[in-house]
């Protein structure tokens, strides 16, 4: 596979840690002008760290359209731009699945919602998922795990309906969630499946591995 997702002895595992101190808070909420232009190198870094993990931050300036000693004043170097995307994608996932709304209506079509709102989130978990400077102290905060708690959520509810299979613990059901996102992320990005075909077919793989079988 073109990129890899922490394993289960992993001590980079972003899933499951204990709680710690909160990450710093994000800038991205700053007003005006100081919020545009950390959304734009955010942005920009994504884009380009997605065609090469190792390129410097000259070309992640160029991406964003601003000059290097103005990333320099947001992120001073590449780990504290790491950083910065590790918390905007956890307020990503925070807000996709505020909108998901996985509270309301039945799970049996929640469940799909969730799907795609980790789907959506794809290339920025993909990127810090497979990114050798994250350490269990960068995971470690409150943030990560809360960011995904309508999830968990909605997955002990559907347990408790019997729509999940009850063989299925937790930490099980995110781990294959994610595997699963992200072989559809890689599809696409290989160019093997239409972004469309991909959400599908992950759905489709999901439903048939993590509910009950007389759902």
């Amino acid at each position: 596979m073109g990129h890899s997702v922490p394993q289960r002895d992993d001590k980079s595992n972003p899933f499951f840690l204990p709680y710690h101190e909160p990450m710093a808070p994000s800038a991205s909420s700053a007003p005006g002008t100081l919020a545009r232009t950390r959304r734009a190198i955010l942005d920009a870094a994504i884009a380009v760290y997605a065609e090469d993990k190792a390129a410097p931050l000259s070309e992640v300036a160029k991406a964003a359209g601003v000059g290097r000693s103005t990333l320099h004043r947001y992120f001073p170097d590449r780990a504290a731009l790491v950083r910065g995307l590790l918390e905007d994608c956890t307020e990503t996932i925070e807000r996709a699945l505020a909108d998901a709304a996985l509270d309301q209506g039945p799970i049996a079509e929640a469940f799909p919602r969730l799907v795609r709102a980790f789907f959506d989130s794809g290339p920025r978990v993909e990127f810090l998922f497979s990114e050798p400077s994250l350490t269990a102290d960068d995971w470690a905060g409150p943030s990560w795990e809360a960011a995904q708690l309508p999830a968990a959520v909605l997955f002990a509810r559907g347990q408790a309906q019997g729509f999940f299979s009850r063989e299925m613990d937790m930490e099980w059901f995110f781990r294959i969630l994610w595997y699963a996102v992200a072989a559809g992320w890689e599809a696409v990005s290989e160019g093997s499946l239409a972004r469309h075909e991909a959400l599908d077919r992950v759905t489709r793989t999901l439903e048939g591995g993590v509910l009950a079988h007389d759902s």
